[in-house]
């Protein structure tokens, strides 16, 4: 177990040092060190002396409180970890057993000496909460700190599941140690007991401490020592530890008589509560129906009478009464933890029936026999029957002791009630006001943060008095006091003895308060002295000599993992099994136990799991006693649960493990703007990628496409333009039309037409870049051509650009169909001046003004020619014009603006103002023409033309006229578009290779799921989203429905989260490189970089960081622009990478079906797929229901439903409502969980097709208010499926028929539905009724279909339609600058939620009141929001209603399915298939014969080698195989098969038998099964020895098989 053989130095060896020396310096120089923190200095010699013995053993140290023990335990925590970080890093863990001691000690190691330490406790996080829930973040939990401090159940939680393991702790310490007896039940016994084994590589140090090492009935020392392997030790003499602690005087105060002849002064009082009591009992009987429920409070009733019985006889009258005005003041919950009542009553009852008759008799009483007002102000007059003698008593001391300075006192008292009870009387007795009094109850009673504050009073003085219960005793830093009084006798001598260390203080007094009339009070305070000195003679005689006990617990543990539970940790891992099952208000899930007797007297436990788990009844063996065979069956059961997967391999319910597919950094709930998106790289279009390779004196082929544009209406004349590539376009590409918006509802349709290929000279390529270079100058980087010349060519495109296309002007020949680049004016334009250099100009005209065809520009004489149809620069207006004509009859002496053009012009000092004025327009400004534009009516829009004179123009570009400037003002955004449609092109043909079939789906619907709503263009993905995002759904939860038939909703709800959530659907787009594809950003003309420009910001590795990260502050500002680099790096949210997942399924549903959206899902990595035969064996299954088929009228219901059931037992279970208390196990949740999958995805089908023009906002809304439980609720009643529900719940059933009267007696169901709560159940019951057909039908969608459109027609109206109350009520706050807040009650489990507003003139509020927040609150903002509407205020938008009224409505489709039903009979063909294939494993299990037991049980053997006959239940290390799948190509699957069809239970398999040393191993198996037949006949088959455990499983199986073949249950 290995020790520390280290010996700690005395104090005073070692002296703190500010400067030290570093261990791996050289010793040149010194380094300044904060000093540390060293607990040695301050230690006592007995302190250091139990270290060294601490470091060498394990031990437990006795001492009295206040002696130092935390102070050891720190000793050792510092020797420890300082060789820690030596060797190996491990941890410390110090153990203490409440909360409050947990952060005490935690505070004490952190004062004491330089660690981290990690606290874990309560609602903190701790390692089975939220912080380490998640078992891939151990690892970094533990390195986080050095020590950790915790409540033992934690640590047993931590070790059963694998958080922490036994051999990552060094040293383990026990607080309060005496709870670790071997008959204890305790987390300390269990901890000990499972983990601290001989086997393990490396065992903890042990530490105890303890002030008392016997603690209650049947402790021991030699118990203590045996079960923490440790010996007790204590000082050797006293003198060093009277140095520092003193002991109190203990004192004995008598109250009453001698003799109990006297009757007692409130024995009327008791007499008149005991017939209350009887009155309330028989108020309970006729009031509740519910069998449990009258039970259980009547265990209520009972505890609070003992309570105010109590009251009464110790404290007196004003006692009682006061009791009473606590119990009522409070809760529900407060009044059973005040009276530590657990179970669950009828609150309503209690209170009005007894409590409030029990205060106002005590209150007339107080009053008649002190004649004044029953309030418990200050009182003088002490006296029977107001006080006790008992309470009279406790008076006179503290009367006594309150003239000293500095007296503090604490009063035990063994009940919450008296404490709170006693201390308000306290505070109002007149002659103790020099007493500040409170009271201390613990943090189950009392908050974490009240308890602190009261002790921190304690402490500083401003409280002297409190009156605590048990919490007081046990270690809590409470500050020494002078008097300590036991109102309450102490129960064991433990408690006396820590008690008793409250006293510290010098010539401190210890009192008890006796009745002279009990003499046991007085006798068991002198047992407590002689237990005391007792113990104490034998700690110091005895010679402990601790040995290991292997304690023969009963266990199972996974293999897998290592997980371990107890038979006792069992019992509580069960039941937070059976609370993380869905329930409600109406159904708490929890297992029934029931026990009975067999013939040898043994006890033998029923537990009965509720209806929606998937093991019904567990039986324990035999057992001694009823704790036994508890502890037993909850071992099995959750063996069994384990087998089945209803537990995790950590032996966890499903929803306290982590799941491969849950992420911190979920981007659905991240609040941080900069962590909900990621730089990604956009893919550009491999075919724009491919670059022409220019060789001198040879052709270039280049692919031609005529860009033709069919204005609409046809009001301009466009040049026409081409564009040429390298490689071929894709064929689809070549068919891409595309009608650009333009303004006042203007159009162009575009058409991309190919021409063949086309040869290039070197020359010519140089002048098409050239010329591409220079347009894309003149009309996106329009400054570069103010300067006088601009070079062109300068810049090395071929290595730079990232798409290599020209788009140059051709010349079309109509009659001869054939195109050709339009050389003569590309040449034109790139022979103008400013491409030229100055010195090589020549001018063409004469100095002086002629009429020779020349015009005065302000660069010099033009020839009009070259004027005409140019591109001209205005200096002082800083504007580029298009020429188009010149005026002759027009001057610069013509009028202009109430002027002439010489005037407007003055500054520019005209020299020629004869010249005839230029006619011109204005180059435009480059827009995006793919955004959304309005819808209105074409019309045309004249040019736009200004007349200026020449001299003021400078000429730039000769030819350039204003019809290439159409056409190009086109191009960009047609380009854009293509590159777009090329991406989704790429995408389809990626995905169409990796499966044939979404062949079907077109490009143009998978750009459509490409292209994001911030695009801003005609289309986005939203609506396919929403499609996909059903589809998804369902898919993925018919799969896990299927091959999960043993998981129940709640699970499968989680893991269908889980698959779909947008963090999952983000790691499976990035993974598979989706999101390349996405396009996210509005086409920004400025970022138009093809080739011949160069984007200016250059990003590298180095760089990317700076450049993007302007982005953030456009976030802040509003900004939708981005920073676009060289590398085409945008940023996307997470979430919109993950809508691009459910987009995609969208487009293959509309466009391909379901096989190509399933092998979509299938392919990003979604298992979607199932066998057949999972559906014929679960409607095989379903036939045990049948059986009740009695209790309802099936015909009835399957005439409202519209369908005949071929399985009358699914339709049975769709109505078993989980509370229904059967015989089989089994209700409508998991057909729940298939039928609200499937109505959502039909619903959303029956929308997205009825309305194709309705906006994806709205589409939503109006998907969110078609599926949602009310909306159901609202067919059950209009069906009256309601009626057909079993259910054990008379509640419910009282909540169903209020709604339903409720319901079909309002004038308008919408508006008021809300105001009655509807019972989920309602709904429920629809969404199971058609998860049943579903199932029956062999997943035919088409007869779903019908029967939901049947459902839709009578309550898709519409009318008085309201969606979310509280998004709704925001909004018209909004509108009217209202404030909104919503203040909550909690009382009795129950929210009671009022939504108030506030704004001018409009105090309005609404409240309601449920279990569920949420709930509630939705109720008030739904009363509020119609009370409002009522008066007037709406919104300034249209509502859903209006907008629905307008909408186009269209045929309802089913979208997509494409699926052949399943044929539900087929598993018993396959079945019989299977057989046939089954012959060769007969041979080989032929020799194991069936053996008949006499208690009824057979047993499979083999006779060679013989096996023992006998039920083996101690094994503690059997596991059950566990899966999703059933693979029925094994035997193993082949018995589960058997099983599922004939309604048994699944088979168990156990490893029955191990041997042979570690590298021969082999294993023999065991596999149980019971069929469940008249005789309920026990199988077992025990399996020859193999040499894998799989094996052994398969061979077990087989044997099982052919006995079942022989006897006749198989057919041969």
């Amino acid at each position: 177990m290995g020790s520390i053989s280290e010996e700690i130095n005395v104090p005073g060896a070692f002296e703190a040092m500010a400067i030290r020396y570093d261990e791996n310096d050289d010793g040149s120089e010194t380094q300044l060190l904060k000093p540390e923190k060293d607990p040695r200095t301050i230690a006592r010699g007995y302190q250091i002396e139990l270290c060294q013995k601490a470091l060498m053993e394990n031990i437990i140290v006795y001492l009295e409180t206040g002696c130092g023990k935390t102070h050891i335990a720190v000793l050792l925590i510092y020797e420890t970890i300082r060789r820690m970080k030596m060797t190996k890093k491990d941890i410390c863990i110090f153990l203490a057993p409440t909360v409050a001691l947990v952060e005490q000690q935690a505070k004490v190691i952190r004062d004491s000496i330089d660690v981290k330490v990690g606290v874990y406790c309560g609602s903190s996080n701790h390692l089975k909460g939220r912080r380490l829930k998640v078992h891939r973040d151990r690892d970094k939990e533990m390195e986080q700190f050095e020590v950790l401090v915790m409540i033992p159940d934690i640590l047993l939680h931590s070790l059963s599941h694998c958080f922490i393991r036994i051999e990552h702790i060094a040293l383990l310490i026990f607080d309060e140690c005496h709870y670790a007896q071997v008959e204890s039940n305790h987390a300390y016994a269990e901890i000990m007991k499972i983990f601290y084994k001989p086997d393990v590589a490396k065992l903890p140090r042990i530490f105890g401490m303890t002030a008392s090492p016997i603690f209650g009935k049947g402790a021991s020392i030699d118990s203590l020592e045996t079960l923490l392997n440790a010996k007790v030790c204590t000082v050797d003499t006293r003198e060093e530890l009277d140095q520092f602690v003193s002991s109190p005087k203990v004192n004995c105060y008598y109250y009453g008589t001698a003799t109990n002849d006297s009757p007692h002064p409130h024995v009327t009082y008791l007499g008149r509560l005991e017939t209350i009591k009887g009155e309330s009992t028989r108020t309970l009987i006729k009031n509740i129906e519910d069998f449990s429920m009258l039970k259980n409070t009547e265990k209520a009733l009972q505890r609070l009478h003992c309570n105010l019985e109590f009251c009464l006889q110790n404290l007196g009258l004003w006692g009682a009464l006061q009791a009473c005005k606590i119990l009522l003041k409070g809760d529900l919950l407060e009044r059973s933890e005040v009276t530590e009542v657990n179970e669950q009553c009828s609150d309503d009852i209690l209170c009005g029936s007894y409590l409030s008759q029990v205060s106002a008799y005590f209150a007339a009483e107080c009053k008649k026999a002190n004649g004044t007002e029953a309030d418990l102000s200050p009182v003088d007059n002490l006296e029977v029957p107001f006080f006790s003698l008992k309470l009279l008593q406790l008076v006179q001391i503290l009367s006594n002791f309150r003239a000293q300075s500095n007296m503090k006192c604490i009063i035990f008292v063994n009940r919450i009630i008296t404490a709170r009870s006693l201390a308000y009387i306290l505070q109002q007795v007149r002659i103790l006001s020099a007493w500040r009094c409170s009271y201390l109850v613990g943090l189950k009673n009392m908050s974490r943060k009240t308890t602190n504050a009261i002790l921190e009073k304690f402490r500083s003085g401003e409280l002297n008095l409190l009156v605590a219960t048990k919490v007081g005793e046990e270690g809590l830093d409470i500050q020494t006091c002078c008097l300590v009084i036991r109102f309450d006798l102490p129960e064991t001598v433990a408690s006396f003895i820590q008690s008793r260390g409250r006293a510290r203080m010098p010539q401190s007094e210890f009192a008890f308060l006796v009745d002279r009339g009990n003499p046991k009070e007085m006798e068991l305070i002198n047992n407590f002295h002689k237990d005391e000195a007792q113990m104490n003679d034998e700690i110091s005689s005895r010679k402990s000599t601790s040995a290991y006990v292997d304690f023969e617990e009963k266990t199972y543990k996974v293999d897998s993992t290592g997980a371990t539970i107890s038979s006792g940790s069992s019992v509580s891992l069960l039941y937070r099994y059976c609370s993380k099952l869905p329930h409600d208000v109406f159904f708490n899930p929890k297992p029934h136990l029931d026990y009975s007797k067999d013939g040898s007297n043994a006890v033998i436990c029923y537990i009965t799991l509720p209806a929606n788990a998937p093991v019904h009844q567990i039986i324990s063996l035999p057992q001694p006693s009823k704790e036994a065979a508890k502890k037993d069956a909850c071992l099995k059961a959750c063996q069994q649960l384990h087998a089945l997967g209803a537990l995790t391999h950590y032996l966890l319910p499903d929803d306290e493990v982590d799941d491969e597919n849950q992420d911190s950094s979920d981007s659905d709930c991240e609040d941080d703007e900069s962590s909900r998106r990621e730089l990604h790289e956009m893919l550009v279009p491999h075919v724009l990628q491919e670059p022409w390779i220019k060789v001198e004196n040879t052709t270039l082929s280049l692919n031609s496409y005529f860009i033709k544009f069919n204005p609409s209406p046809a009001d301009r004349l466009y040049k026409d333009f081409g564009l040429f590539i390298k490689k071929r376009l894709p064929q689809e590409a070549e068919k891409m039309e595309l009608d650009l918006q333009l303004a006042c509802g203007r159009s162009v349709l575009t058409k991309i037409v190919p021409c063949g290929v086309l040869e290039f000279t070197d020359k010519e390529i140089l002048l098409a870049e050239r010329f591409q270079e220079m347009w894309l100058k003149a009309i996106i980087d329009k400054s570069e051509f103010i300067t006088d010349f601009v070079e062109l060519g300068k810049d090395d495109f071929n290595n730079s650009a990232l798409t290599f296309y020209l788009l140059l002007p051709m010349r079309v020949d109509e009659h001869r169909a054939s195109m050709t680049v339009d050389w003569q004016l590309i040449t034109k334009c790139l022979s103008s001046p400013i491409f030229k250099n100055p010195k090589d100009i020549i001018t063409t005209c004469d100095q002086m003004y002629t009429m020779n065809g020349c015009l005065y520009l302000a660069n010099g004489p033009t020839q009009i020619k070259d004027i005409l149809n140019s591109l001209v620069y205005v200096p002082c207006k800083d504007i580029f014009y298009f020429v188009s004509d010149y005026l002759p009859e027009k001057n610069s002496f013509s009028i202009f603006k109430e002027t002439s053009y010489v005037n407007h012009y003055a500054e520019a000092r005209l020299l020629y103002p004869n010249q005839p004025l230029l006619k011109a327009k204005q180059l435009f400004r480059l827009n995006n023409l793919l955004r959304k534009r309005g819808s209105g009516e074409p019309r045309e829009k004249e040019e736009h033309f200004v007349e200026l004179p020449p001299e003021i123009c400078v000429l730039k570009v000769i030819g350039f006229s204003k019809d290439i400037g159409s056409t190009l003002s086109l191009l960009p955004s047609i380009i854009h578009r293509l590159e777009n449609f090329l991406v989704a092109i790429e995408l389809r043909q990626r995905l169409c290779a990796s499966f044939s079939q979404g062949s079907e789906v077109s490009a143009d619907r998978i750009l459509e799921a490409l292209t994001t709503e911030r695009c801003n263009e005609r289309f986005s993905l939203e609506r396919l989203e929403v499609l996909g995002d059903a589809f998804l759904k369902f898919a993925v939860g018919r799969h896990l429905f299927l091959v999960n038939q043993s998981l129940d909703e709640g699970i499968l709800t989680r893991k269908r989260s889980n698959m779909v959530n947008n963090s999952h659907l983000l790691k499976l787009a990035l993974s598979n490189n989706l999101h390349v594809y996405i396009r996210d950003q509005p086409f920004e003309p400025s970022h138009f970089y093809p080739f011949g420009r160069r984007c200016s910001v250059i990003c590298t590795d180095s760089t990317q960081d700076q450049i993007h990260s302007s982005h953030d502050s456009n976030l802040k500002t509003g900004a939708c622009t981005e920073v676009r680099c060289n590398k085409g790096h945008h940023w996307l949210q997470k979430k919109t990478v993950a809508d691009i997942v459910e987009a995609l399924v969208g487009a293959f549903l509309v466009d391909s079906g379901f096989k190509a959206a399933i092998a979509f899902l299938k392919w990003i990595g979604i298992p979607v797929d199932f066998k057949h035969s999972h559906v014929a064996d679960i409607c095989a299954s379903s036939r045990i229901f049948t059986n009740l088929s009695g209790l309802i009228d099936i015909s009835a219901l399957e005439n409202l439903l519209g369908y005949r059931f071929h399985h009358k037992g699914l339709l049975l279970q769709a109505l078993l409502h989980p509370s229904y208390r059967n015989n089989y196990g089994g209700c409508y949740q998991r057909l729940e969980f298939l039928g609200d999958a499937v109505l959502d995805y039909l619903i959303t089908s029956y929308l997205f097709s009825v309305y194709p023009k309705l906006k994806p906002g709205h589409l939503t809304d109006l998907r969110s208010y078609s599926v949602n439980n009310n909306y159901f609720a609202g067919i059950a009643v209009n069906r009256s499926f309601y009626k057909f529900m079993l259910c054990d719940s008379p509640s419910l059933t009282q909540s169903m028929n209020k709604y339903v009267e409720f319901f079909k007696t309002s004038s308008t169901n919408n508006d008021l539905a809300e105001t009655v709560p509807c019972p989920k159940a309602l709904g429920d019951l629809v969404e199971s009724c058609v998860g049943a057909i579903l199932l029956d039908s062999g997943f035919n969608l088409h007869v779903v279909w019908k029967i939901m459109i049947s459902f839709l027609d009578p309550v898709m109206k519409f009318s008085a339609m309201q969606l979310n109350p509280v998004r709704e009520l925001q909004e018209l706050c909004q509108c009217y600058n209202w404030k909104l807040t919503y203040p909550f009650v909690k009382k009795d489990r129950a929210f009671s939620v009022e939504a108030l507003v506030i704004g001018k003139q409009v105090p309005e509020s609404a409240s309601a009141t449920d279990f569920s927040k949420k709930t509630a609150k939705r109720i008030a903002c739904q009363k509020l929001y119609l009370s409002l509407k009522d008066k007037g205020y709406k919104t300034k938008m249209k509502s859903l209603e209006e907008i629905l009224k307008l909408s186009q409505k269209m045929e309802a489709k089913l979208i997509g399915y494409d699926e052949i039903p399943t044929d539900i009979n087929v598993s018993h063909e396959y079945l019989n298939s299977i057989e046939s294939g089954s012959k060769s494993q007969e041979k080989h299990s032929s020799s194991v014969k069936p053996v008949k037991i006499s208690n009824g049980v057979r047993r499979m053997v083999d006779p060679a080698p013989p096996q023992c006959s006998h039920l083996d239940a101690s094994s503690s290390n059997s596991q059950a195989p566990a899966g999703d799948a059933v693979d029925m190509s094994s035997a193993k699957s082949y018995l589960y098969g058997i099983c599922a069809i004939n309604c048994w239970k699944p088979p168990l398999y156990e490893c029955y038998q191990e041997i042979g040393p570690d590298h021969l191993k082999q294993f023999a198996f065991k596999v149980s099964l019971t069929i469940e037949d008249a005789l309920n006949t026990h199988l077992e088959c025990i399996g020859d020895l193999q040499a894998k455990k799989k094996d052994a499983a398969e061979f077990a199986a087989q044997g099982a098989i052919w006995y079942l073949k022989q006897t006749g249950y198989l057919k041969n």
